[in-house]
């Protein structure tokens, strides 16, 4: 069982990933603790479907109020349990992007799940903490609407993660992985 806290996400990093991530109907977005919907909310208004990994079942029911009162309710799966049980790689429709708020411990613990459970190019975005032994295809800093330094990691599954490095023969410039992930994900980014 987690013990991870929950603590909201703050609006302008979102609003920042929704538009860097060119976010569509085209994307289901996975967030994992995703508290009350709301980082999930704002990438439903923009098309994308939803999946929400949640342990609170408080949480998780009042993620189902606020997306029914947005008449989104058909954008949104939740998973009322601890996304450490959870099989990634079962997960329908399979996400194209994923987002954690989480301690660095927990994503250190979560990195080899997410190598092994996630397709090649899902984009991982982790808030203010980076996935340890990953390397980010960017990094952002920015001020939130409470004037606090906030900084986005982005992750490219395949390329990001440690195995990818270690099997990967050909290079890849920075300019094309913050461009573009490759045909198979056929994404370009708004960075």
């Amino acid at each position: 069982m987690s013990t991870v806290p929950w603590i909201p996400s703050p609006k302008t990093p979102i609003e920042y990933l929704k538009y860097a991530l060119g976010a569509s109907s085209n994307d289901v977005v996975l967030d994992l603790g995703c508290g009350d919907g709301r980082v999930l909310l704002e990438f439903a208004k923009a098309g994308a479907k939803t999946i929400c990994i949640e342990i609170n079942r408080v949480l998780c029911n009042v993620s189902e109020l606020v997306f029914g009162l947005h008449g989104l309710k058909d954008r949104l799966i939740v998973i009322c349990s601890d996304f450490f049980s959870v099989d990634l790689s079962e997960l329908r429709p399979r996400p194209t992007i994923v987002y954690a708020y989480l301690y660095p411990s927990t994503l250190e613990l979560l990195s080899e799940k997410l190598e092994k459970e996630l397709d090649l190019c899902t984009i991982i975005a982790t808030l203010d903490f980076p996935i340890r032994n990953w390397s980010p295809v960017f990094v952002k800093s920015l001020v939130d609407e409470n004037g606090h330094h906030r900084t986005i990691w982005i992750y490219i599954n395949g390329f990001s993660n440690p195995k990818a490095r270690l099997i990967t023969e050909e290079k890849i410039s920075l300019v094309e992985q913050t461009n573009y992930c490759p045909d198979t994900c056929k994404r370009k980014l708004f960075l």
